[in-house]
């Protein structure tokens, strides 16, 4: 990408927060600026939300919770940061209007941070989501899935017991890793969370959690954050396991650690660090109610009675087969189910919910 070689030769190396910011988001050749053609079996990879709308109804009855938890209020906002193609506001509200009528009619659904070609698709896909900045002081639900895997990050590693930071260089030819000395910020982070700690370790590091709450923070006085992702707590992201870092490329459903090549043609992935999202998020007056697994949180908000519902003649017919094997594929524990993590936030709350899509279904 020329904007990006053309800063490089003008200031020297970079970081690859910077150029991971602009490979994904730059408005003219950012990998988003591509629009959907990027995502669902078509595109580089599937989101819950490509495998049918059995997701969405799963999201819709963890927010009747969550509407009850706030008292019914006269309007309730869902504001979704990284809305992709609008198929989760689609399924949701598609779930909220044929199940409990009463509650689609108090809600707002707010899209925020799409790109152009991504704001056209909601707009086809989801007619009633309105398209940018979120409402004020609201009270609702923050929706953030599959989103902070995004956040731009940093790349650092240990090299003869010191810290160093990989950057970005350019060789005349192409992209090429370059080592640049990290900022105060960054030593304190790796300092605080364990990141690169051991010689010879690589490690990711998003500095951007605090930008990402301050903007919940501005849209919701009362209710809720959602925040389905890959990723782990500090202390197993930066695990013994993990030497080289969790750095991905996606590209036509495979991954590649070539995250200097076509660039502006592929995804760019890292898995979040939910201790340092916790942080943020407390240190601004959220509070963390609990975490689960994608796979538990589901089958709490009941994705197997859609199963159930598909078994019979299932076997005869396509649309009910293809339904059942998308609701495996999220549930797997050896897949999509594990891997990916829910974590829910609350704020200006009164007391503490016990929430139902938290609890563990396959207890006893």
């Amino acid at each position: 990408m020329a904007r990006i070689r053309d800063e490089i030769r003008r200031d020297g190396p970079i970081t690859f927060a910077r150029f991971m910011e602009l490979a994904l988001h730059d408005p003219a050749h950012g990998y988003y600026a591509a629009g959907p053609v990027r995502l669902g079996t078509e595109g580089d990879f599937l989101t819950a939300s490509d495998l049918g709308p059995a997701f969405g109804r799963a999201v819709a009855q963890q927010v009747v919770e969550l509407d009850r938890c706030l008292n019914s209020p006269p309007r309730l906002d869902l504001i979704e940061f990284g809305a992709g193609r609008g198929l989760l506001a689609r399924d949701l509200l598609e779930a909220l209007r044929t199940s409990t009528q009463e509650i689609h009619a108090r809600v707002g659904y707010t899209a925020v941070d799409a790109s152009a070609g991504m704001r056209r698709e909601i707009a086809r896909v989801a007619p009633d989501v309105v398209l940018g900045p979120p409402p004020a002081a609201a009270t609702g639900c923050i929706l953030a899935l599959e989103l902070f895997d995004a956040l731009p990050v940093h790349r650092i590693r240990r090299s003869g017991g010191l810290l160093e930071e990989i950057g970005v260089g350019w060789d005349g030819e192409r992209f090429v890793e370059a080592t640049i000395a990290p900022s105060p910020e960054l030593r304190r982070f790796a300092e605080r969370y364990g990141a690169a700690a051991a010689e010879g370790f690589e490690a990711e590091v998003a500095l951007g959690f605090g930008r990402e709450v301050d903007r919940w923070d501005r849209a919701i006085e009362s209710g809720f954050a959602l925040v389905l992702d890959y990723g782990d707590t500090a202390e197993r992201l930066y695990a013994v396991e993990r030497k080289r870092g969790t750095l991905m490329a996606y590209r036509a459903h495979r991954t590649t650690t070539a995250y200097l090549e076509r660039v502006g043609e592929q995804d760019l992935t890292a898995h979040v660090n939910f201790t340092a999202l916790t942080d943020a998020a407390e240190k601004r007056g959220w509070r963390l109610l609990g975490r689960t697994t994608q796979d538990r949180f589901l089958i709490a908000n009941g994705i197997l009675d859609e199963f159930e519902k598909m078994d019979d003649g299932a076997y005869r017919d396509p649309q009910r087969i293809r339904a059942r094997q998308s609701i495996k594929q999220l549930i797997h524990p050896t897949g999509m189910g594990r891997m990916f993590q829910v974590w829910i936030y609350g704020k200006g709350l009164d007391g503490t919910p016990e929430l139902a899509g938290l609890a563990d279904p396959f207890a006893r």
